[in-house]
């Protein structure tokens, strides 16, 4: 995907008539803060190339899966989609966030002058089976997670945990972002950004708490207030895509915890 040539002999190959770019270099706080410059070209260069691509083939819908990153650190809470470009994205994530913004800039000018089809959908902070469990990639659940049954298994006393546990983040399952995605293809959904949320804040001590109690872990937790804990608050509005693509999540955060715990411990 690094490759705008080998995109667009895929697309042109395979007869591709629909995308959903949902392919980037991601990760938690330690992957943003060790590589500050391959989360802004490596993401940046897959987008352009996807949407180059899909706007040279023609009759080719692009769905262009975002990041809550794009929003300014200083956003009102829930967010709305028309607060993007209102200010700077929280610095540890910005270089990230920054990137995956520009896309929709880039996605907009080839609607224009190409007549590229797209939509924009910006989930929340996802989890649920399949996420990233290794320490170098995990976000803040499937860390939290490693963190706990490990310290089980192993008779650990505490588990340390970034930041303060006073952020807050607004969790969806992976079930439902998936719907949503496939939602914004509709035509409807052509040229529009779209919240993907829960529209609840939940804490990462409210996080860290319920996933000891799932697991068993009856160890203390730490907190490592030295550690960037990201941004202080994120919730996302849902009303748009609730209004325009009748999305609404199906699964509660404790019972998702449940789901991605028993896959943790299944798939080891």
């Amino acid at each position: 995907m690094l490759d705008l040539d080998a995109v667009c002999g895929f697309l042109r190959q395979g007869r591709i008539r629909k995308i959903i770019h949902a392919a980037g270099f991601v990760g938690g706080i330690g992957l943003n803060l060790e590589h500050p410059g391959r989360m802004a070209t490596d993401n940046l260069r897959m987008g352009l190339n996807v949407l180059e691509a899909a706007a040279r083939q023609g009759a080719c819908r692009v769905v262009i899966v975002s990041t809550v990153c794009v929003y300014p650190e200083r956003a009102s809470v829930p967010t709305k989609e028309t607060e993007m470009f209102d200010g700077f994205p929280s610095e540890v994530t910005s270089f990230y966030g920054i990137a995956k913004r520009t896309l929709l800039t880039v996605a907009e000018g080839l609607s224009r002058e190409f007549g590229l089809e797209y939509s924009y959908v910006i989930p929340t902070n996802l989890y649920g089976p399949g996420d990233h469990f290794e320490e170098e990639k995990s976000h803040v659940i499937p860390a939290l997670i490693r963190r706990v049954v490990e310290a089980k298994e192993s008779g650990q006393d505490e588990v340390v945990v970034w930041g303060d546990g006073t952020q807050t983040r607004d969790l969806l399952f992976v079930e439902d972002a998936a719907r949503g995605i496939h939602l914004a293809l509709q035509d409807r959904a052509l040229g529009q950004v779209f919240n993907l949320g829960s529209g609840q804040e939940v804490s990462v001590r409210q996080m860290a708490e319920t996933i000891c109690e799932l697991v068993g872990y009856r160890g203390r937790l730490t907190w490592d207030t030295t550690k960037p804990g990201g941004a202080p608050r994120r919730a996302l509005d849902p009303g748009k895509a609730q209004e325009l693509l009748g999305f609404e999540p199906r699964i509660g955060i404790r019972e998702g915890l449940g789901k991605t715990i028993e896959w943790y411990l299944q798939s080891r």
